[in-house]
């Protein structure tokens, strides 16, 4: 059966090209073998159009969304999930503090700083139990240890005197392929949001 996409997207080719190209280096040979006969399917329906990438896989999200390469699009999506206008002033590292007295460290999917100063988080999980609100509670205090030492560095160097009140909002936001069981029950509610305010 022809593939009808080729007429809209002439970059995708058909299975029996893609091998020809895969048969023909030896490293991309090895790597294809390398993996399971599912994973091979999948790539091979990615590259002839007969399947959609899944956007909330790590790289693909990451890539699609990267801060660095494409921070319109990001900003964009965090000002709609957020319900206010917010602009990336920059990308940080995403390695934050140590966990209690373990040696793992909370390694963040895309983290940014607003113009504001305000951290967020994304992160993109496939299974909703693998990320509870207990670990989402983790990654929120992690971000908050960040602003505690940015804004006690910043009036130490400005000479001045530390405030809580300089630290600035957190923000974890968690994207599910396949929700946690506690949000089944909320049929067609798909933004859920908590938050912890001072007093």
């Amino acid at each position: 059966m022809e593939n009808r996409l080729r007429n809209y997207f002439p970059l995708i080719r058909e299975r029996k090209e893609v091998l020809k190209e895969i048969g023909e280096s030896s490293g991309l040979k090895a790597l294809f073998q390398s993996w399971t006969p599912e994973r091979q399917e999948e790539f091979l329906d990615f590259c002839t159009g007969m399947k959609g990438v899944k956007i909330l896989y790590d790289s693909f999200f990451k890539e699609i969304m990267s801060p660095e390469y494409t921070p319109g699009r990001l900003n964009h999506f965090l000002s709609l999930l957020l319900g206010k206008k917010v602009v990336i002033r920059q990308v940080l590292p995403n390695e934050g503090g140590r966990i209690a007295d373990e040696n793992t460290l909370l390694v963040t999917d895309i983290l940014v700083e607003f113009e504001d100063g305000s951290l967020a988080d994304v992160e993109i999980q496939k299974l909703g139990y693998a990320f509870p609100g207990e670990r989402s509670a983790c990654y929120a205090a992690d971000l908050l240890l960040r602003q505690y030492k940015r804004a006690r560095d910043k009036r130490n160097r400005e000479k001045g005197k530390f405030s809580y009140k300089d630290i600035k909002n957190v923000y974890v936001i968690v994207l599910f392929e396949k929700s946690p069981v506690e949000f089944h029950s909320m049929e067609k509610e798909y933004l859920h949001k908590s938050d912890w305010r001072r007093g």
